[in-house]
């Protein structure tokens, strides 16, 4: 009877691992979709921050094109404008490379993070309860089986604690890859804009030097 009691007792935390494991698992995937939306919103708004600033550089140059004194040479002032185009359209392609250096990155960290999530639940469904039994004899022997029922608890309190820190440690890898990847977007603009702005100082300076040179 003893044994059948120590059954009944494994039996709820057996059950109760399973459906920890299954939900927290599910909820490690929503949480890996979630990180994502949160990533995508984040670099859409530093995007958006660093085009804004390229656009005001863009304005304020074609401003200053746009309001010499009569005696500016007017075809030094036509090439320069030409130049501030042709520098935006440079600024476009750093932009496009930026985010597909993010996009690329992006995918390899989503393909680790599937394979790593891609657990064999079958190993916590089918876990066995009853091979306890296997080998003994419930009257002959019941103590045999009473320290395998021993054994087992420990093994699923194991299982299960081993199992939730691997998927938790499978997420928040992921989520430090996320920062990783934003940290050098946030670099590939600032050296886009940096470059932009070194050209702009250019042209400021051909049009001080140059356009009215006299």
């Amino acid at each position: 009877m003893e044994v059948v009691q120590r059954l009944k007792d494994i039996e709820p935390k057996h059950a109760e691992i399973k459906r920890r494991f299954i939900n927290f698992l599910y909820s490690a995937k929503l949480n890996v979709v979630e990180r994502m939306d949160e990533f995508y919103l984040q670099l859409f708004t530093e995007k958006e921050g660093s085009l804004t600033g390229s656009i005001v550089l863009e304005d304020a140059m074609l401003y200053q094109l746009d309001h010499q004194l009569e005696s500016a040479d007017r075809s030094c002032i036509d090439t320069l404008r030409n130049i501030v185009d042709s520098n935006m359209n440079v600024a476009g392609i750093g932009y496009t490379n930026c985010i597909n250096s993010v996009q690329e990155g992006l995918e390899s960290e989503l393909e680790k993070v599937q394979k790593l999530l891609q657990f064999d639940e079958s190993k916590i469904l089918y876990q066995r309860l009853l091979d306890v039994f296997e080998g003994e004899n419930i009257i002959y022997d019941p103590e045999r089986i009473l320290a395998k029922l021993k054994d087992k608890g420990f093994e699923i309190d194991a299982m299960g604690s081993d199992c939730l820190l691997g998927v938790f440690e499978i997420v928040e890898k992921f989520a430090a890859a996320l920062d990783d990847l934003r940290i050098a977007y946030q670099m590939c603009l600032i050296e886009n804009e940096y470059i932009l702005r070194t050209a702009y100082e250019s042209t400021i300076s051909q049009l001080t030097n140059i356009c009215h040179y006299r």
